[in-house]
């Protein structure tokens, strides 16, 4: 199978390349950079910008091509200029539906979106009508939806909760998020939710089925779930602090320190893709465990403690 990998060379990509090339794909890697994967040098790398490519250009990528694996756009973290539902259209939404229907023009069998596990609770808790009330969860929400009208026959939506291990030269995003403030503070202060956890080999894994066929709609996938303690202890074990206390902040107290984090973007015109306010109550002080009975055997995966990618991860963040 010929297939194109949109975003390449960042943690996820870099796996997903290794995995199909091992697995005796011809990849494409494409990236801004076009730099190629260093996992699998053999494979091909192209340049290309997705957020400026013409028509003419997606079709020439896909020319040839069996399935195409999107993997790009900005995540929920970042500060955008504001609003941030029309950054995440331009961003997101509008070239996954350019690749989607270039995809149907070269008659790409499949496309699979490298999506937010937040759309599962988009889905399966309307009554917190998420979609409304965060940006970044509606521009998914399109993204899926416009993809699938306008893109081939078959298009799958993977559904990615936090993501462990750790890829050589890349700087996990962990590192500034939780361990870099574990390492430094004699407290280790964190939110009360729980959530579903992957490591970047498992995403391959299901990148692999989906593109088989194996796995369609819109599915997420698991293999273990952290509560933000655990999380917490099992980092702080691999930064040699495994006695250090782990509190867990009331939803409440991190609503008040988000509303001013709010505050000081609206100074600066930028915006946040969540909803600083709601998002403790919605998301970061939320149980958004999976099953992972359902959602992890479904990639060949048992249940399982992936504590050794999240050390992994630590280490890469030193």
């Amino acid at each position: 199978m010929r297939v194109i990998v949109l975003g390449s060379t960042g943690f996820l990509g870099r796996s997903i390349v290794a995995h199909l090339a091992a697995a005796g794909h011809e990849v494409a890697g494409v990236s801004r950079s076009g730099r190629p994967s260093p996992e699998a040098p053999h494979t091909s790398a192209v340049a290309l910008d997705l957020t400026s490519a013409t028509p003419r250009e997606l079709d020439d990528l896909l020319d040839g091509a069996d399935a195409v694996l999107h993997g790009l756009g900005p995540d929920d973290r970042e500060r955008v200029p504001a609003p941030a539902l029309a950054y995440f259209r331009r961003m997101q939404v509008a070239p996954t539906v350019a690749v989607a229907a270039a995809a149907r023009r070269a008659r790409v069998g499949t496309m699979v979106i490298l999506g937010s596990y937040f759309s599962h609770f988009d889905r399966v808790r309307p009554g917190l009508d998420l979609a409304a009330a965060h940006p970044y969860i509606q521009a998914r929400r399109e993204q899926t939806a416009q993809a699938r009208a306008a893109g081939p026959e078959v298009v799958t939506n993977l559904e990615i909760p936090f993501v462990f291990g750790a890829v050589p030269g890349v700087v996990p995003m962990w590192k500034s998020y939780l361990v870099d403030p574990l390492r430094r503070m004699p407290v280790g202060f964190v939110p009360r939710g729980t959530s579903a956890a992957v490591t970047d080999g498992d995403v391959a894994q299901a990148v692999s089925l989906a593109l088989d066929g194996r796995i369609i709609g819109s599915m997420p996938i698991a293999t273990d779930n952290y509560s933000f303690d655990r999380l917490a202890r099992v980092m702080l074990g691999a930064l040699g602090h495994p006695r250090r206390p782990v509190v867990g902040v009331p939803n409440g107290v991190l609503a008040l320190g988000m509303r001013t984090e709010a505050a000081r973007l609206r100074l600066k015109k930028m915006d946040s893709g969540l909803d600083l306010a709601r998002l403790p109550h919605d998301l970061i002080g939320a149980d958004l465990s999976l099953d992972t009975t359902d959602f992890g055997e479904a990639i060949g995966l048992s249940p399982r403690t992936i504590d050794d990618a999240v050390i992994a991860t630590v280490r890469a963040s030193q």
